[in-house]
């Protein structure tokens, strides 16, 4: 990263030692996110209906909505895989490498995250005080780490939140070079790129759209050459990427979704999907990533001088999208935190450079990927043994599902799920059976959705009166629709520490106390053989 000059201006190149300690000290960064994939998470439960989905858009010659046969629920119209692109990258790295690719391709991405956000600050503090302040601009990348870490998993949106993150830095870059950076046209393939991959690809022209409408203001202000110039310039690039936001082969159904999403999902208007919650109450470490989002405000309205107007409405666009839905906390870290970079009180980066910062330093990052190392799954780790390492409530039904293949003999081959684990089942029993529901919200009807989670426990019952299915494979705890299944006669068959299985009066002949381990009834058979893709 070049940052020698600025204007006519110089900047001051650290020292050796002091080099050093900042790339240790963002390799730190680093590895505390990919610690927190490696150690503290599980895979996302969207990303087994994003393999499901990619498995279906491979066998096209060409894009196109699908008709879903994964779940019996669903609406049997044409739906839109918007993130059809990214789903077929999931799945060649699934299938090249299973989830150990999988995890450490999220690791790979949740670290870039990390270190684009510490690159930005860093061409921010060199666009206000004419030097980087490189212990600060870890800072940011540490903050803004700490802020997008909930929602950075396996799955398209990470994907998109990495090439953003980039985004982020080439226009702070751009920036700081006086705004005639030629590299900044790379966004117009980057955004036609994302707009296949996700629909937070219009977050491209949106920060262009921020930057021109600065630019504006700026030259009403004070009316230069220079001012016309830079707003004609980021106008331009405005208009292109949102052009490219257009080039997907399914745009009508890119639309609709979008405008689904805002104005008539029920789900993401219940509250019930934690993402979708407003930032300070979508995880059990928001209170901390909103003290840190408020500090963010805090320092860019007391130094609001060293700021442009373009970065103000960084700042306000995502912080109002973040209150409404924490997904959009990402964005908020990506775009607004490098800010730091400028407005952060000075600190000094001599004492990156000392003998005994260096050496701390140096001992945690060997520490820590010592014990990111070995706590890696090895080859041999089965993924439903890595799976369910944690707790019982971020474990995955593989017993379950085990138990329902070998003793459950398929008739009307539906099963009952709950939200989370739709994905999963459909990917581990596609083949004979099909989900109640998953996490495509969109694929669902608004009666459906107030039928099932936005309904009152009676009218909850009332509907699942109605449904037929051989099989339910609910959590042992916190099931929304467990008590409405045992009141019209569904029985425990099999249960464990994460998940039980129940069956419907006509099939049930024999049950057990909670907590066997499983009960043989009917006549087992009449399965096909797992998917290849579901094997685990």
């Amino acid at each position: 990263m070049d940052l020698t000059t600025h204007g006519a201006g110089e900047l001051h190149a650290p020292s050796r030692a002091v080099g050093i300690g900042f790339t240790l000290l963002m390799a730190a960064v680093a590895l505390m996110v990919v610690g927190k994939s490696v150690l503290y998470d599980t895979l996302d439960p969207d990303l087994f209906w994003h393999l499901c989905v990619a498995q279906r858009v491979a066998a096209m010659p060409w894009p196109h909505p699908l008709v879903d046969d994964l779940s019996f629920s669903s609406l049997r119209q044409p739906w839109t895989p918007y993130s059809w692109l990214g789903e077929l990258s999931m799945k060649f790295i699934w299938d090249w490498g299973g989830y150990r690719a999988a995890l450490a391709i999220q690791s790979a991405m949740a670290a870039g995250v990390a270190l684009f956000i510490g690159l930005a600050a860093s061409e921010t503090s060199a666009q206000a005080h004419q030097q980087v302040r490189r212990l600060t601009a870890a800072l940011a990348a540490f903050v803004g780490a700490f802020i997008a870490l909930p929602y950075l998993s396996f799955r398209p949106v990470t994907f998109t939140f990495l090439l953003l993150a980039m985004t982020s830095w080439l226009l702070t870059r751009d920036r700081r070079r006086g705004e005639s950076s030629k590299t900044l046209w790379l966004l117009v393939p980057l955004t036609v790129l994302l707009t296949n991959i996700h629909l937070f690809a219009a977050m491209i022209p949106a920060s262009l759209f921020a930057l021109a409408l600065g630019a504006w203001w700026e030259k009403r202000s004070n009316p230069t050459a220079e001012g016309a110039r830079r707003f004609r310039r980021y106008s331009l690039l405005t208009a292109a990427t949102a052009a490219g936001c257009l080039a997907t082969p399914m745009l009508p159904g890119v639309i609709a979704t979008a405008a689904h999403y805002q104005f008539e999902d029920v789900m993401v208007g219940s509250r019930y999907i934690q993402e979708m919650l407003p930032f300070y109450r979508a995880s059990p470490l928001a209170p901390v990533a909103a003290a840190m989002a408020l500090a963010v405000m805090f320092f860019a309205i007391r130094e609001r001088k060293l700021l442009r107007a373009g970065e103000w409405l960084w700042i306000i666009g995502t912080i109002v999208a973040t209150i409404r839905l924490g997904r959009f906390a990402p964005a908020f870290a990506i775009f607004a935190v490098p800010t730091l970079g400028a407005t952060l009180p000075r600190l000094s980066d001599r004492v990156l450079g000392r003998p005994i910062a260096v050496s701390a330093i140096l001992l945690v990052v060997l520490s820590s990927g010592v014990r990111i190392a070995r706590a890696f799954p090895s080859a041999d780790t089965p993924m439903a043994q890595w799976v369910n390492r944690l707790s019982a409530e971020s474990s995955y039904p593989t017993e379950a599902a085990n138990f329902v293949s070998t003793h459950v003999q398929p008739r009307s081959h539906h099963i009952l799920n709950e939200f989370t684990w739709g994905g999963f089942l459909e990917w581990r029993l596609g083949n004979t059976y099909q989900t109640f529901l998953d996490g495509r919200t969109q694929l669902f009807s608004s009666s459906f959705w107030r039928s099932t989670y936005a309904a009152t426990p009676e009218q909850r019952t009332a509907y699942l009166s109605t449904v037929v299915a051989d099989a339910a494979v609910l959590p042992i705890s916190g099931s929304i629709l467990h008590e409405s299944l045992c009141k019209l006669g569904w029985q425990v068959a099999y249960s464990d520490k994460t998940a039980e299985v129940l069956l419907p009066p006509s099939t049930v002949r024999t049950a057990e106390p909670s907590g066997a381990q499983s009960v043989p009834f009917g006549q087992a058979g009449g399965q096909r053989a797992p998917s290849s893709l579901g094997k685990i």
